[in-house]
């Protein structure tokens, strides 16, 4: 039979208890008290592609983008010290399939293409996207998926894809009702990428009065910016004021030079130039003709891409350096 505790015993096993709580609550008197591990601090988040583009497009600066057609061309296009760069629509038809830019590859293969861009560059990426998938469904899944590829703008039009397949022998545009739409769609489907929205309404005996509609329509509904092709600088800053948000236009032509005194005075906040495709492909072509008359390319060559910036558009320091680090040779002269 167990034995009953009286009350001395049990306040002295209690007494004991609480002793043993409070040291191993506390440390010993005059132990060196083990040093408390520091929360690390917070890293500021980074700024997102979609963040640095907007804030180029409402900087002080009217913000240029030339026209790249592959990561080698971007690469040198930032190299040059250009803040962002523009890919059009035509890249990835001339470079996966060899075609016009007539709609024959897919939106999902333009978004890819300019993802891929996008992750070897280190400045934002202005993807021509043409209709974004034509669909408010299409467009709010394509708005996700380029986002998340890294692109900082998408640029997306109000064409038929008849329109586009025939390269604007068929005319016609998305009534405007529907493009409101498909610019809620891809607000909606992004986070803090930029869009911007082409207006490409006809201007019978040149009346721009529906393009200026449809535009300041396009720039409530949400648009970050609207995309115009207007005959004078005038036009753009009329356009501007009606508007009311910033302004996209091709620049670099022989009427708008891809200047910041042009764009200020057109009021015109981002410019694209022409892709660059075809002058290198001249360059090309010349250098295949005089390979075949002479066998050697000497005058081709004279103007070939200098090592210094060769070796800064292939980052060539940068993997030198990382070859060292994980103790690899770097690679010799001839490789490069």
């Amino acid at each position: 039979m167990a034995r009953k505790t009286n009350r001395r015993e049990f306040v002295q096993v209690a007494g004991l208890a609480a002793s043993g709580f409070i040291a191993a609550a506390r440390p010993l008197a005059g132990a060196i008290p083990e040093p408390q591990a520091t929360a690390p601090q917070a890293r500021p988040a980074p700024r997102t592609m979609g963040a640095r583009f907007r804030a180029l497009m409402n900087g002080t600066e009217p913000l240029i983008c030339p026209g790249a057609y592959d990561v080698l061309t971007a690469r040198l296009i930032e190299v040059h010290g250009f803040k962002a760069v523009f890919v059009g629509s035509s890249a990835p038809n001339q470079e996966l399939v060899a075609l016009p830019d007539q709609a024959v590859v897919t939106v999902s293969e333009i978004i890819a293409y300019n993802s891929l861009i996008a992750s070897n560059v280190d400045i934002p990426v202005l993807a021509d996207v043409d209709d974004f998938g034509a669909t408010p469904l299409n467009i709010y899944r394509f708005a996700k998926q380029a986002e998340r590829g890294g692109i900082g703008c998408a640029s997306f039009d109000d064409r038929m894809p008849l329109n586009r397949a025939t390269a604007y022998s068929v005319p016609g545009v998305v009534s405007k009702a529907r493009m409101i739409d498909n610019i809620h769609a891809a607000a909606d489907g992004r986070t803090d990428m930029v869009l911007i929205v082409r207006c490409l309404a006809p201007t019978p005996n040149n009346s721009y009065a529906e393009m200026l509609d449809r535009a300041a329509a396009y720039a409530e509904a949400g648009a970050d910016a609207v995309w115009l092709g207007l005959p004078t600088a005038q036009d753009y800053v009329k356009a501007a004021d009606m508007i009311k948000k910033p302004l996209m236009a091709v620049i670099g032509g022989a009427n708008f030079p891809a200047t910041a005194a042009a764009m200020k005075a057109a009021r015109v906040a981002v410019g694209q130039s022409a892709s660059m495709v075809n002058i290198a492909l001249g360059a090309v072509d010349k250098a295949l003709v005089e390979l075949k008359a002479t066998g050697r390319m000497t005058e081709a060559q004279k103007g070939a891409l200098g090592r210094e910036t060769a070796e800064k558009v292939e980052q060539v320091e940068e993997l030198n350096a990382r070859s060292r680090k994980y103790n690899l040779p770097s690679a010799s002269a001839p490789e490069r």
